[in-house]
Formats: C-alpha cells, sequence, structure tokens
C-alpha cells in the first residue's frame, strides 16, 4: 500500500451497495479488512437502508451513502467527485458489479485507462489494477469464496468469521409484544430474486408454527400487505413486527428466536449469521453454491419455483432440526 505522510492516516473505501443480503456475508471480510489497516481510516459507501446499522458496527471510521440508485444519472458524478477528492489510497470492491466500474472511471478519470491504471490499488475485478481478482473460476465461486481470494491478492489471509457480537452494545432496549423467553419463530417474508412464496403459505406456516407452540413472529421491509393481511387471517396470534424493527434490534430477535424461516433475503442472511436456525426458501432465480447462507444451523430448501415448496416440508425441515 502506498506510503503516506507522517501524521497523516491512509484512507480507505470499501464499497458494498447491494443491501443486507450482501452486507451480512461481508462481514467476515469486512472484519479482516478492519484488522489489515487498523491505523487507516476506513470509509464504507452503502445504501440507506444498511446504513444506520454499518455506523454501528466496529470496522468503519465513516459511512458515506450511494444514493445514485445504481444509475447513470448526475447523482453519480456528484458521488464520483467526492470518492476522487478523498485521495483514497486502497479501494476494496465487495460488489464488483457495472456500477462499481462505474464508479471506478469517475473516480480515476485519465487515470482508468488500462495502460495507467496499473498503480490502482483496486481489490476487485477491474482487468489491469494492481490488486485485480482474475481467476476464471471467480464466478463460479461462493461469494464468500471470491471475496477470500480476492483479499488474499491484497495480502489478507483469513477471513474472521462473521461476528454479530458488537450489536450487543448498540441496543439499550426493545419492546416487543410477547416474552423474548418465550418460543417464537421469526418469519421473514421479504421477497428474494424471482417468485414469492404464496401468501396462504404463510398463512398455513403461521397456523402450524402456533400449534406446535410458538409464537410465529412476521418481520422484515417490503413485506407483501396481503402477507401480512392473510397471516393475520389465519392466525390471529401472529405478530406483526414488518417494519418496526431496526437491524439491530432484528439481531437480537434472531439470538433469542427458536428459528427463522424466509426466502433469500437480507433478514435469512442476519439470522444465519447471528446464529439461528434458519430454513431459506430459495427458487430459480438465485443459487445457494453461490450466494448461499452458510452456517450449522442453515437448511435450504429449493425448487424451480417457490410455490412448489410445501408448508409440510417448511414444518418437517424445523422439526428435524432441534
Amino acid at each position: 500500500m502506498s506510503e503516506m505522510p507522517a501524521g497523516i492516516k491512509p484512507r480507505i473505501l470499501v464499497i458494498s451497495t447491494l443491501g443486507l443480503e450482501r452486507f451480512v456475508p461481508a462481514l467476515g471480510a469486512l472484519g479482516a479488512i478492519r484488522a489489515c489497516h487498523p491505523e487507516a481510516e476506513i470509509i464504507l459507501l452503502t445504501t440507506q437502508a444498511v446504513a444506520a446499522f454499518a455506523q454501528t458496527a466496529p470496522y468503519f471510521d465513516t459511512v458515506w451513502i450511494d444514493d445514485t440508485n445504481q444509475q447513470i444519472n448526475p447523482a453519480l458524478w456528484h458521488l464520483g467527485k467526492r470518492l476522487e477528492a478523498a485521495t483514497f489510497v486502497r479501494v476494496y470492491d465487495l460488489d464488483a458489479t457495472p456500477h462499481t466500474k462505474r464508479l471506478f472511471w469517475v473516480m480515476y478519470g485519465l487515470r482508468a485507462l488500462p495502460l495507467s491504471r496499473r498503480s490502482i490499488e483496486w481489490s476487485g475485478a477491474i482487468p489491469g489494477t494492481l490488486l485485480n481478482h482474475d481467476d476464471p473460476r471467480r464466478e463460479a465461486m461462493h461469494l464468500v469464496d471470491r471475496w477470500a481470494a480476492q483479499l488474499k491478492l491484497a495480502d489478507i489471509g483469513l477471513l474472521h468469521r462473521p461476528d454479530l457480537s458488537w450489536v450487543a452494545r448498540q441496543v439499550q432496549s426493545f419492546n416487543v409484544p410477547f416474552r423474548m423467553n418465550a418460543p417464537f419463530t421469526l418469519i421473514s417474508a421479504t421477497p428474494g430474486p424471482g417468485s414469492s412464496w404464496p401468501a396462504d403459505r404463510y398463512g398455513e406456516l403461521a397456523v402450524a408454527l402456533a400449534a406446535s407452540g410458538q409464537i410465529p413472529v412476521l418481520v422484515g421491509t417490503d413485506t407483501p400487505p396481503e402477507v401480512c393481511e392473510t397471516v393475520a387471517n389465519f392466525c390471529p396470534s401472529a405478530v406483526d413486527l414488518t417494519g418496526q424493527a431496526t437491524i439491530n434490534e432484528l439481531v437480537f430477535l434472531a439470538w433469542a428466536a427458536t428459528a427463522a424461516v424466509g426466502p433469500d433475503n437480507g433478514v435469512m442472511h442476519l439470522t444465519a449469521a447471528g446464529g439461528c436456525r434458519t430454513v431459506v426458501l430459495y427458487n430459480g432465480a438465485s443459487d445457494p453454491a453461490l450466494v448461499g447462507q452458510r452456517g450449522p444451523k442453515v437448511s435450504i430448501l429449493r425448487r424451480g419455483q417457490l410455490s412448489e415448496i410445501p408448508v409440510g416440508e417448511v414444518v418437517a425441515t424445523l422439526e428435524a432440526r432441534k
């Protein structure tokens, strides 16, 4: 990494702008980056939805918001100029998307030209840069393995295990309409890629959970209203916390919950990282071999369409994992 004048901290940028479903799996990589650069000023570029959660993490000095909506617009130009002015000595691009390639060009201008970029310390997938991860197997790697291989080129050896223990210092009080020591199961119905699990399946699942002594608790954001309405009609004892709990509070719920169920979304990554027994529903639109939740308490059910996964199979999987 480039030397800095005495008394000036090197400034490092970390890019993670693909939402909670990519930020949470990256926690191990983020911890490793911070451990490798303990004296640096590390700035995270992320989305508005993740920013408040990220600001409480111990890995960053500052959190900047990418408000471009991943589009070519005036906001992209202004963001690029802000990034350029920050004079980062190194960038860790954990997204490696067309959007981050655009940021690269706006940040570096003429230096981004192929014959001029060789000295740019961009850890990602920009050909010709100093830390380019050009393994032909890259796109076939699980995203965590991809980050590990990418960071190894930047002399970061082992990724840390995803750690959420720091959340315990952030939540001062959290009130829910049930006893946290009562058995409850989280249901995160926020749709993942592709089709959604039918609303009546969530209702049937809530009924089955209640019959087994569990309190069904709906959580997450962007949950289709018809799911909340259907669950309430099927199971009046279910608790609806959708849109009410912060991400930090969701971690507390995951620590206390018996289990969590939902499609491939950010909350399912959060519950898995929190050590909660997690059953994730996948369809053909996303591949668990590439983006799946990991952990000893994770079970993945996959069909071409989510509607092909019956409630009975989900309940049986929950029972089998006890």
